[in-house]
């Protein structure tokens, strides 16, 4: 059974999309998201992640798309949601900072497969599936 991961692409009202810093493994910059809890669903998994790792109170928009690596083992569903609440947030163990980025000033950090995911949220698309070998 696949790992299933859940992320979310938040924009600002100036079409900013939000990342997160981690301070494990590579350090980078991604959207923020993990991994699915047993018995919580999509849609409940990617409100928590999206809470705990910056303080954002959110809901679900639309599917933006569904990424495979069948040789990771590894599933992930990328979804656009909407701000509807902010509680305080400071850094902490996994995420060291958080900031809204334009299109053309993506910080240098991501990993290429986070570059797919964000183009795809930046270009609107919506319910694709992606396979990765």
């Amino acid at each position: 059974m696949p790992k299933v991961g859940v992320f979310a692409a938040i924009f600002d009202e100036n079409e900013r999309i939000l990342l997160t810093k981690i301070k494990y493994g590579s350090g980078n910059w991604t959207l923020p998201g993990g991994h699915l809890e047993k018995n919580e669903s999509p849609i409940e998994g990617v409100k928590r992640e999206v809470y705990e790792e910056t303080g954002y109170i959110v809901e679900i928009n639309n599917l933006i798309a569904i990424y495979s690596s069948p040789s990771k083992d590894d599933l992930v569903l990328l979804f656009k949601v909407v701000i509807v609440g902010k509680d305080s947030w400071e850094p902490n163990s996994e995420i060291e900072r958080i900031g809204f980025f334009e299109r053309t000033e993506l910080p240098s950090q991501i990993h290429p497969w986070n570059i797919k995911r964000i183009k795809d949220a930046f270009n609107n698309v919506t319910s694709n599936i992606h396979i990765f070998n």
